[in-house]
């Protein structure tokens, strides 16, 4: 076979030489590949995406690859809570056939939210079908050639949607959905620390990729950093993530339709029932509690709630009236999971899905709408999976079609970030961790969606382009790239400039506009969770501090273990002796912290040691004390200017 000419030109983006030390992030990630964290060193999202396969992990290493040229000591950890699809909505579908989405066996591997369009409809496995892809919200697309396929693994986030038998119609949005984000846990974290330290490499931060679920979790993560200094004697910090707003929940309304052509008998026999000819309900999704519609016979006008399900038959609830007929062909029939609103209890039931997998929580403000009683809006008390309970006396009794009921809820932006500054108080003094809040919509180099990402990635990212004592934050550097608007122009995400600064006033490092721009979103303040009143507050001055730990670490080792130095008459040592002693520090910590390494100046202001010149070092087991003085660079955070007007 001929074959036509061409030419590709590829661009596989990797990192410059191999960075150490201050120059290289270490990435832990829940993976489904290699999971077994073992740091290793990449050049490239590409090589970390052929070791342990698709993670959020690999989104962040494309951008951190791309804006810092620098590699990253990746750690693949196990997923402790798996990423699931939620949110579903397949209302837009006018054919006949239904879509569903099944998750990988790891999970959904990616947080996403997905939109399904028909460019080009027809009949499944007859005709060839084109849809519309976006895993961004629809903010960009990429087409599908479905052809004659009965179902399409989406690349990357591990999601297969498969398509039954029937037709789709051009121009429908046939399925909505969000995808979560797996995430690791405190015994992953462990291994990952205990194994990091086994190796000769330092790091100058942590980035954990997942939203960190509780204050526990933090504080946890804390203790692993803080056991990294005191037990492997190595410096570090790290960031996380707490929990998102958006998307903002939303029950699920998933149609079920009976595929193929088969005829349909109704049974008017106490209790009533529908018989089809061939074809199976059970295996078209139908259960006990759905709500059914029928087209094409006498029994159009009403629904129909199934009491059972067998794979011919669906046998009505008692109060369920049919009228006898059939067998009838060319019926069609569809339906919806039942939601059953109890006064008594004040409970909104499901007969099918998840609140807690949609995104309920207690406190929410939940939109009902569409229901003949209880449109409004109620408060929640209480979550679970098949139950919502709202507060007492709200509701009245009623059965509805998932289908013509929506139930929407969320936080504001001041309740959310309430939420997270009661939830995270007592993740207070803890100078080794950065909790970031809030998210920003960013195009990805490897997948190319506009995805939205955790705060601390813009945070990290605007970190690794600079040395160690550079704010994060620094207007002049400009906008991070990171979106905080819809395409319609409206702000959605958190901006703790428009928001009143309550993230920075919580510790909370966020995102921010600047009121006279550039437009964009800027690091509004990169902080840590030590006390408002410590200078630790800031990453960077915390990275600068661990830095002069560090050189201070091999600096004292080198130049007092095992050294025997001449001694006074009282047993403490000689000026000349502790002179070189504090000349071999003060020459390293000079070196690291005085000089103008890269271009932007030193890293610090002052840095001296001063040993102990009491300290009797004729005794067994002699110990040397010391002081080092630091002093770091200072940060103007407020500036107050008098215009004079003459």
């Amino acid at each position: 076979m001929a074959t036509l000419p061409s030419a590709t030109i590829t661009v596989d983006a990797a990192a410059t030489a191999q960075a150490s030390g201050t120059e290289l992030i270490s990435v832990w990630a829940p993976v489904k590949t290699s999971a077994d964290s073992t740091p290793r060193l990449f050049g490239s999202a590409k090589a970390i995406y052929a070791q342990h396969d698709y993670s959020e992990g690999v989104e962040y290493a494309a951008l951190h690859v791309d804006r810092t040229r620098k590699p990253i000591l990746f750690v693949g950890l196990p997923i402790a809570t798996a990423g699931a699809v939620s949110r579903e909505d397949t209302s837009g579908n006018t054919g006949t056939c239904v879509t569903t989405l099944a998750a990988g066996g790891s999970g959904v591997m990616g947080e996403h939210d997905g939109v399904l369009t028909v460019v080009t409809g027809g009949t499944i496995g007859t005709d060839n079908i084109v849809i519309e892809l976006s895993l961004d919200g629809g903010r960009s697309t990429q087409r599908v050639r479905l052809g004659t396929a009965s179902s399409y693994a989406i690349p990357y986030v591990d999601v297969t949607v498969s398509f039954a038998a029937g037709t789709l119609v051009a121009g429908d949005t046939i399925h909505t959905w969000h995808g979560s984000a797996p995430k690791s846990d405190s015994t992953g974290w462990a291994a990952a620390r205990a194994a990091l330290a086994l190796q000769q490499r330092q790091v100058r931060s942590v980035l954990v990729c997942g939203d960190v679920s509780s204050a526990s979790d933090a504080t946890a993560f804390a203790n692993q950093l803080n056991t990294y200094e005191t037990t492997n004697y190595r410096f570090t910090f790290g960031r996380m993530s707490v929990r998102d707003r958006l998307p903002l929940a939303a029950m699920s309304a998933n149609v079920k339709r009976m595929t193929g052509s088969p005829s349909l008998t109704f049974a008017d026999a106490n209790p009533d029932t529908i018989t089809r000819s061939a074809g199976s309900f059970v295996s078209d999704g139908f259960v006990a509690g759905d709500i059914v519609t029928v087209a094409g016979s006498s029994n159009n006008d009403d629904t129909y709630v199934v009491q059972t399900v067998a794979a011919l038959v669906l046998t009505l609830a008692a109060a369920e009236t049919l009228t006898a007929e059939g067998p009838v062909a060319s019926c069609a029939l569809s339906g919806y999971a039942q939601l059953d609103f109890e006064d008594d209890d004040d409970k909104i039931t499901r007969s099918a899905g998840s609140w807690t997998t949609d995104g309920f929580r207690v406190g929410d403000e939940v939109t009902v709408a569409g229901s003949a009683s209880n449109d409004g809006t109620y408060t929640v008390t209480a979550v679970s999976a098949t139950e919502l309970t709202l507060e007492t006396g709200d509701l009245a009794d009623e059965t509805a079609s998932m289908g013509d009921v929506t139930v929407t809820a969320g936080e504001t932006k001041a309740a959310w970030m309430a939420a997270l500054t009661s939830m995270f108080t007592s993740v207070d003094a803890k100078s080794r961790v950065d909790l970031g809040a809030g998210r920003g919509r960013v195009q990805s180099p490897f997948s190319l969606w506009f995805f939205r990402r955790p705060a601390s990635w813009a945070a990290s990212l605007r970190e690794y382009q600079h040395d160690v004592h550079v704010t994060t934050w620094r207007k002049s550097d400009g906008p991070t790239g990171f979106d905080l608007f819809d395409t319609d122009g409206n702000l959605v995400e958190w901006d703790d400039f428009a928001d009143g600064g309550a993230g920075s006033a919580a510790r909370f490092t966020t995102l921010r506009s600047w009121p006279n721009g550039p437009q964009g979103a800027f690091v509004a303040r990169s902080l840590t969770r030590a006390a408002d009143a410590s200078v630790l507050v800031d990453t960077h001055v915390r990275t600068v501090v661990n830095v002069a730990q560090q050189v201070a670490q091999e600096a004292v080792e080198n130049a007092t273990i095992g050294q025997t130095p001449l001694l006074n008459e009282d047993g403490t040592a000689t000026s000349s002796e502790l002179s070189r002693i504090e000349g071999e520090i003060d020459d390293a910590l000079e070196q690291s912290l005085l000089t103008n390494l890269r271009g932007e100046g030193p890293r610090a202001s002052f840095a001296k040691f001063t040993a102990a010149t009491d300290d009797d070092l004729s005794v067994v087991d002699a110990a040397l004390n010391g002081t080092i003085t630091l002093v770091t660079r200072g940060t103007i955070v407020t500036v107050n200017v008098v215009l004079k007007v003459n």
